[in-house]
């Protein structure tokens, strides 16, 4: 494809006008950016969505030259492509998503425009905006309202060059609208300034969710008190269709901007391109300046049969210059293999500069608290996107510089429901950051930069103990605590991440029935069926004369049934535990049972049915076990904590949710009455969780943490009823602080082994706890 191509998607139906050379005055912004191509020197390709092949990098393309519609056929699709279209269809919009994945392809929005309920719940819950006011139902509002355009630039600053005013469907300059409403001109100044203000505001926290949004209307409303307070978002076309008819001129600009835009990322990209093949000639002269150095009886670069410094904790100052460039004390290179050329932070590697300076620095102390001073050149900063308020251990390996560790939390695929406040509940993760450093970025998947492999999110502050937004390069491992994202995104980040990212697939409770004929735990299971016929279940019930149904995909003792047969009757009584109150239905017959859940919705969705296990007691109440299993290094699995959940009185569920007691084992099991051995029950539990645990580990998944929920019959055998792959830990925070804190900790820590770093002794400058050593780190 021609470089100086840039590619336009159309809805179908103006694909079809433009074919036909039947475009309507709404479609005339079509030939402005035709217009706008030829004046940069480009060309202007347009492409019909609904015929892009997207994996095949292809599409049904025309062009507008010297006025002519010209088809092009099948052709392949450009590296940069604009979308100045909302679109409604789930279709039309996966296909615009699937195009944002896309490697080598840079897409100009994403989206132009967000759900207002989503827009408004995203403002509503955020503490920066806390003092913008937002329009709430039944509000007594003007027919005034307010337009302001975002555009945003390369570097991701956000100028908003354009405000104007509409009362009903009438476009007025903002100074008129202002003048009809007050009366007086006294504040228009400081209210447009009020606008601007809010707007950026507005913007810059927009970037971090839609990074793919480059230009979006702001749509503020009038208040008859007076006030002004923010709406909606609105699409560039509808800016765009407002203005054309008042001013031809402006309507012109804000259209060619998209194509300025894509011509400035064209040209950073040749930019980028040129850097990296002058960093190899300078590579080949820093070698070459080496030499001249070692004839002075400096050796940098000789190979060390045991390194003294295998990493180093620095923190980073930054000078200026236009390259990519680090400047090292000699101290660190006396056990260099060989010269590094690659800067490497998160999965992102970019070829560098190496200067090295004379400084005999001590690095006896070398850790968090004592880290080497390192300076960066800003254009590394900019273009790693690297924070460079904290503190990072720095490996040299493979002539690669690898910044680190970087770790990532990967929220749900709804970001707008993540902000500052909701990440907080995270905070007791990072009690012993100390001892390892380095960034951790909390992001959703719709939020990251697939071409630049970016993730934008809210990364966490050590010093002022709050979150923060940001952005690094997609982290070296990720932490997956929510499931609902996209297998596709998902694909891209193990393949990225070298499948370092953990908890990679959602281990379900159809899953582990699936595990039914293993021989090392098949005795372990309670019969399990997935529900799929009604009569399955009623001979089910009548073999076993008590059935538990679940629901595969929820957890937390939520959407549960006990079915149990009346032997006097020989009728059936439902439980219902949907809601925290026990529902008891007593039914005559299998035809009154069938009505019953069918009514219930329960053949509409994924349920499965097991035999109820006659669960140990204590104090006549029923409980279960909670171990919690996690990973120590990628080979080693070991139980961090046990936990039993005793229900209520009166109670067949013993979720914490549920109103569940918390208690430990050993109290259990000598307070009940069955004379039960602590130690054998103890060992019998771990053994059976380790098991299920090197049984996960053959899968070709990366699973490092599982609440497993074990029931104890009255003869103290352990049964697996369900492993959990987002486990909560409510029991252990009242049960067991300091244990709850070591199995929040420990993830972040598998995080920094399985990359390489070290995490320091809680009582020593510089040494390392070696993973083998201890249970809890």
């Amino acid at each position: 494809m021609d470089e100086k191509s840039i590619g336009i998607i159309l809805p179908n139906r103006q694909w079809n006008r433009l074919a036909h050379e039947e475009l309507t005055e709404d479609d005339s912004f079509v030939f402005q950016y035709a217009i706008a191509g030829e004046e940069l020197n480009l060309n202007i390709l347009f492409f019909n969505l609904e015929e892009l092949q997207v994996n095949e990098r292809k599409g049904n393309a025309m062009m507008i030259k010297d006025e002519e519609i010209v088809s092009l056929g099948f052709i392949e699709i450009p590296s940069i492509i604009y979308n100045p279209t909302n679109y409604h269809r789930k279709k039309n919009n996966r296909t615009i998503f699937e195009l944002a994945q896309q490697t080598g392809i840079t897409l100009i929005n994403e989206k132009t425009n967000i759900k207002n309920k989503v827009f408004l719940d995203l403002m509503a819950t955020h503490p920066a905006l806390k003092d913008v006011n937002l329009v709430t139902m039944n509000q007594n509002l003007t027919s005034v309202s307010i337009y302001v355009l975002g555009q945003k630039h390369c570097d991701h600053q956000w100028d908003t060059p354009f405000i104007y005013a509409k009362k009903d469907d009438e476009v007025l300059p903002f100074k008129e609208a202002y003048l009809l409403l007050t009366d007086n001109l006294l504040m228009l100044e400081e209210t447009k300034e009020y606008l601007f203000e809010v707007s950026h505001q507005i913007l810059e926290i927009l970037h971090y969710y839609y990074p793919r949004i480059y230009e979006i209307g702001l749509q503020f409303v009038f208040m008859k008190n007076g006030e002004i307070r923010i709406q909606s978002t609105c699409p560039i076309l509808t800016i765009v269709k407002d203005i054309s008819d008042s001013n031809q001129k402006v309507a012109g600009t804000i259209l060619k901007w998209p194509i300025e835009l894509a011509k400035e990322i064209m040209d950073l990209n040749n930019d980028d391109q040129s850097m990296h093949t002058n960093n190899g000639k300078t590579e080949a002269n820093v070698q070459e300046s080496n030499v001249e150095l070692h004839h002075d009886n400096i050796t940098p670069f000789v190979k060390k049969s045991s390194p003294h410094f295998e990493n180093v904790w620095v923190k980073f100052k930054v000078f200026h210059d236009n390259e990519m460039k680090m400047k090292l004390p000699d101290r660190l290179t006396e056990n260099w293999r060989e010269q590094p050329e690659i800067v490497k932070f998160g999965v992102n590697e970019e070829t560098c500069h190496f200067d090295i300076y004379e400084d005999a620095i001590p690095l006896r102390h070398n850790s968090y608290q004592d880290p080497v001073e390192l300076f960066v050149s800003d254009a590394l900063v900019k273009l790693m996107h690297l924070p460079v308020d904290l503190v990072y251990q720095i490996q040299f390996s493979e002539r690669k510089a690898i910044i680190g560790p970087t770790i990532g939390f990967l929220l749900g695929e709804k970001n707008h429901v993540y902000n500052l406040d909701y990440m907080e509940k995270f905070n007791d993760r990072f009690g012993k950051y100390h001892r390892y450093g380095g960034v951790t970025i909390a992001f959703s998947a719709s939020s990251v930069d697939w071409e630049k492999r970016i993730a934008y999110g809210m990364i966490y502050d050590p010093v002022k103990k709050h979150w923060r937004y940001d952005s690094t390069p997609i982290p070296s491992t990720i932490y997956r605590r929510n499931f609902h994202q996209k297998k596709g995104d998902i694909r891209q980040l193990v393949e990225l991440t070298d499948n370092h990212l953990y908890n990679s697939y959602h281990f379900k409770k159809s899953d582990l029935y699936l595990l039914k004929n293993n021989p090392e735990i098949k005795q372990h299971l309670p019969a399990t069926i997935l529900l799929d016929n009604m009569e399955e279940l009623i001979n089910f019930v009548i073999e076993n004369g008590k059935v538990i149904l679940k629901p595969v995909s929820l957890s937390r003792g939520r959407g549960i049934f006990i079915v149990e047969l009346d032997s006097e009757t020989e009728g059936f009584n439902l439980f219902d535990y949907r809601n925290m109150t026990k529902v008891e239905h007593r039914l005559k017959d299998k035809e009154n049972l069938q009505a019953l859940l069918e009514e219930m919705g329960i053949f509409d969705q994924e349920y499965l049915f097991q035999t109820y296990i006659p669960l140990l007691k204590v104090n006549n109440r029923s409980l279960d076990v909670r171990v919690v299993m996690q990973k120590y290094n990628k080979r080693k699995w070991q139980c961090s904590g046990i936990e039993c959940r005793v229900a209520r009185e009166d109670e067949d569920l013993t979720n914490i949710a549920r109103g569940g007691e918390a208690m430990t084992l050993e109290t259990v099991i000598k307070s009940s009455t069955q004379g039960l051995n602590f130690s054998l029950v103890y060992r019998n539990i771990l053994n059976l969780c380790q098991r299920f645990c090197r049984i996960m580990d053959q899968k070709n998944e990366h699973f490092a943490e599982f609440g497993i929920d074990i029931a104890l019959d009255e003869h103290g055998f352990p049964w697996i009823l369900e492993a959990n792959i987002y486990p909560s830990f409510k029991g252990f925070k009242t049960l067991d602080y300091d244990t709850y804190l070591k199995i929040r900790t420990q993830p972040m820590f598998y995080a920094v082994q399985i990359q390489g770093f070290q995490i320091l002794d809680e009582d020593a400058y510089g040494n390392t706890i070696r993973f083998h050593e201890r249970a809890f780190l």
